[in-house]
């Protein structure tokens, strides 16, 4: 019976720290390839020339509409999207909630696609996982800026995993990260 108790407890911990066992295989096993020196190109950007930033997530219902309304919420200029979404969709009904206990409002959130939006040359965007960045780069005009948001936060996390399906505790902690390193980043491009 303890043996069993101590099982749910471990993936209990997994569950809320991580959002799963897989989501905290993929944050360590990314964190080792940033040491190593894997991500150093999304480490160069030239903050004096961001003037908006773009989140990027895979749905844009959670992680990258939070970031916005966060980055919003401080007067920096920004804008979110998703690689793999529909136009128009509302945030997580999650989301929604967690956002609210933390004073942020998604309510009128709509989802955007990366394929709709303009982008400028003072664009920086910022993706959640490693992944989504590579996509960026390989799919959009060539001469803006990308960086992986989680490399500028502490400790540096280059996949943020998504919360979608998680539970609360993780939702609160994947959004207290991100909230930390916008504040980071908008530090950053203060002028």
């Amino acid at each position: 019976m303890s043996l069993n108790k101590d099982s749910h407890q471990k993936h209990r911990w997994f569950v809320d720290n991580y959002g799963t066992r897989r989501g905290a295989l993929l944050t360590y096993q990314h964190r080792v390839l940033s040491i190593l020196g894997k991500y150093h190109v999304y480490r160069k950007i030239d903050w004096d020339s961001v003037d908006r930033l773009v989140f990027v997530c895979k749905g844009n219902i959670c992680r990258s509409a939070y970031a916005e309304v966060v980055a919003n919420s401080i007067g920096v200029e920004s804008i979110s999207c998703g690689i793999d979404t529909i136009t128009g969709k509302p945030a997580n009904e999650m989301a929604l909630k967690i956002s609210a206990t933390r004073g942020f409002d998604l309510s009128k959130h709509k989802t955007t696609t990366v394929q709709s939006l303009t982008f400028e040359k003072s664009d920086l965007l910022l993706a959640m996982e490693p992944w989504q960045g590579e996509y960026l780069v390989d799919n959009l005009p060539v001469g803006g800026q990308c960086s992986l948001l989680g490399l500028w936060g502490t400790p540096a996390m280059p996949h943020i995993h998504d919360p979608y399906g998680s539970s609360s505790a993780y939702f609160n902690n994947c959004f207290n990260y991100i909230e930390k390193t916008v504040y980071e980043i908008a530090g950053k491009i203060s002028k």
